[in-house]
């Protein structure tokens, strides 16, 4: 019998159907969608009467670093905002002196403002603080008192001077490095050169500070034109080379993204705030089609191994702007809350219409490999004219399954925020645990680089270790406890079903045997006996299939040849043809055909298209459709 967790799986099912049915009409789209700020309100009441509950600078996370204090800083950003956007006018003072208190800590320790965990965190609703709430505020000005917006602006000029910079690494430079060069990783990149943006902004507009010199002898003016030219070429390249190289990454993603909404909300330049709406559309289109009640399916990167890969973790972000699964904003949330951007009608179209969606594929071309053997911390350069990854999933309304499938093996032509914690497997409906995925254990905490390479097509996916990664050791499968059947063993392959889909794994060479995970685990891993073997994965729509014995009597009955010069021949549930050449002698073959890491489309399924390097992405479902033109000096405002 399935297990289910029942409260939660009842609520998750009933706004899938709820959601299908709003998602055929225009009203009730465009009604959702103008109900944003009553959910927004409602859950900025949930904080009401909150007192300020200071978290403490934690010890440094490495030798010669400086105290963490990212936490810190959240928690008395984030009660200013509630408390000025609430109007606690008995909280005023509180909130006031706690932000001079946080400003003064990262004026009087360099080393603090300077760390790569701390500041820039939460300096994308520090400055919304000033934007809405400050002299000048856009919302109620005076708010931010006087003595307080004194001290974050001081705090802004020194990071400023210090910190931006128009050649070098990291730099607005722009002729040479197209912003491909990544400093400290892609996440990280961002929130530095969107913070600094961000910075010189406000700083402009302040008599005291607009002629101020940075240490590079250039103005600040000089310094916030570059940004914002790299701002705007950074957002192109996107659009036009497949978005991030943390690929799908919840976590790191909303890092990424945080900084381009206040691109879109203040920026003056009309271009930058159009290139930022038109990524944000873009980025929510691309998880709109890739995700099951909230959770998202796909090949990613940069998922650390423990309850990141094992547990689904629902997109709180979406639901604000879908009307599902909610939570009370903290930390970055508030940017999104307190943003003007809205998902366009066809992206929540595509987000909530599940049944609607169908079956289909989704094939993309991504980047991640390094250019000139700059592969690792700080400094990694992404190589352009071949991305060397083909990602491709198969989505239905019942699960999700999908992998990276990429060219090169060798660890140093990879960046290393390409690959690492690289994730692959299947995701099913209706429960956000639900999941089976393959993972080499890790030899170092929670990370591996580079650990197992696959080929795909439809619901099946072979997967192997791959013994020039690094901090890879022994190949498992991942079954959790809930959301799917207790797993059972049918010869060679272990079967397990969700409500909707069956699932069977296949051990090709040397068996398995069962570890029995941690409570906190909430289920056990299959261990391959012998680490190298492929490991098939087949997944299915229950409704193709008569019953479970039927389901089992198919897949053992598929073709299986695994030769001793570690060729596998296969055929799928579909009937695909695979050729698999697990001594890495060959790129995969699918139907004959190698697989192609380089299709001329950087976005291919039915809902997305682009061609590599265009800059001309079309979202669609429909009747619905929107074009997104990122080469454009010319402000559009098409229909959304």
């Amino acid at each position: 019998m399935v297990k289910y967790l029942g409260l939660f799986n009842l609520t998750i099912f009933l706004i899938s159907v709820v959601s299908q049915a709003q998602a055929l009409s225009e009203k009730n789209l465009k009604t959702l969608r103008e109900e944003f700020e009553l959910r927004r309100d409602k859950q900025f009441s949930l904080l009401a009467g909150k007192p300020l509950v200071k978290e403490k600078k934690r010890p440094p996370l490495g030798p010669g670093r400086a105290l963490y204090s990212r936490h810190y800083s959240y928690s008395i950003i984030s009660f200013a905002m509630k408390t000025f956007w609430l109007n606690e006018n008995e909280y005023f003072e509180t909130a006031n002196n706690a932000l001079i208190e946080n400003c003064e800590f990262y004026l009087d320790n360099p080393k603090a403002r300077e760390d790569r965990d701390n500041l820039y965190w939460s300096a994308d609703v520090l400055c919304r603080l000033v934007e809405f709430f400050g002299k000048k505020g856009s919302l109620c000005p005076g708010r931010l008192n006087t003595e307080a917006e004194t001290i974050i602006v001081e705090m802004m000029w020194i990071y400023c001077k210090e910190r931006s910079q128009l050649t070098g690494i990291p730099s607005a430079e722009l002729e040479e490095s197209k912003t491909w060069y990544i400093y400290e990783s892609e996440n990280h990149h961002i929130q530095l050169f969107s913070t600094l943006w961000h910075f010189l902004n406000l700083l402009k507009e302040y008599p005291l500070y607009r002629m101020r010199i940075c240490d590079d002898g250039k103005s600040i003016v000089r310094h916030y034109e570059a940004w914002t030219a790299y701002a705007k070429e950074y957002l192109r390249q996107r659009g036009k080379k497949g978005l991030f190289v943390e690929i799908a990454n919840s976590s790191y993603g909303a890092m990424t993204i945080k900084g381009i909404y206040n691109f879109y909300d203040f920026s003056p330049d009309p271009i930058l705030k159009q290139r930022a709406l038109y990524l944000l559309d873009l980025y929510w289109a691309a998880w709109a089609q890739e995700q099951l009640a909230g959770i998202r399916g796909g090949g990613k990167s940069r998922v650390y191994q423990g309850y990141h890969s094992q547990l689904g973790d629902i997109n709180c972000w979406a639901g604000y702007y879908l009307g599902f699964q909610m939570a009370p904003p903290r930390n970055n949330a508030f940017t999104v809350l307190t943003s003007k951007y809205r998902m366009p009608l066809v992206v929540m179209d595509i987000a909530l219409d599940t049944e609607g969606r169908g079956v289909y594929e989704i094939k993309q071309r991504r980047l991640g490999l390094a250019w000139g053997g700059y592969y690792g911390c700080p400094d990694y350069r992404l190589r352009t004219d071949f991305g060397g990854i083909y990602r491709y999933s198969y989505c239905c309304p019942d699960f999700i399954i999908g992998t990276l499938m990429f060219s090169e093996l060798d660890f140093k032509k990879w960046t290393l925020i390409s690959s690492q914690n690289r994730w692959q497997g299947v995701i099913f409906a209706r429960h956000p645990n639900a999941r089976i995925f393959p993972q080499c254990q890790t030899t170092k905490h929670r990370v591996t680089f580079l650990d197992q390479w696959s080929a795909q097509k439809k619901g099946t996916l072979i997967t192997q270790k791959l013994m020039t990664g690094r901090d890879a050791g022994d190949m498992r499968v991942w079954f959790p406890r809930a959301g799917l059947s207790d797993p059972s063993e049918h010869k060679d392959i272990v079967v397990a079903e969700s409500s909707g889909a069956y699932a069977a794994v296949r051990i090709v060479e040397g068996g398995y045997h069962w570890d029995e995970a941690t409570q906190e685990e909430d289920g056990k891993w299959l261990r391959c006996k012998v680490d190298t073997t492929p490991v098939i994965i087949e997944v299915a729509q229950k409704e193709k299939y008569s019953d479970l014995d039927r389901f089992i009597e198919s897949v053992l009955a598929l073709p299986m040849k695994y030769s001793e010069k570690k060729q596998l021949i296969y055929t799928g549930l579909s009937g695909d043809k695979f050729k698999f050449y697990a001594d890495y002698s060959h790129p995969p073959v699918i139907n004959g055909k190698s697989v192609n890491y380089a299709p001329a489309k950087v976005f291919d399924s039915p809902f997305i298209q682009s061609h590599w390097d265009s800059g001309v992405v079309l979202i669609t479902k429909g009747s619905r459709k929107l074009v997104l033109d990122f080469n454009t000096n010319q402000v559009l405002n098409p229909p959304r």
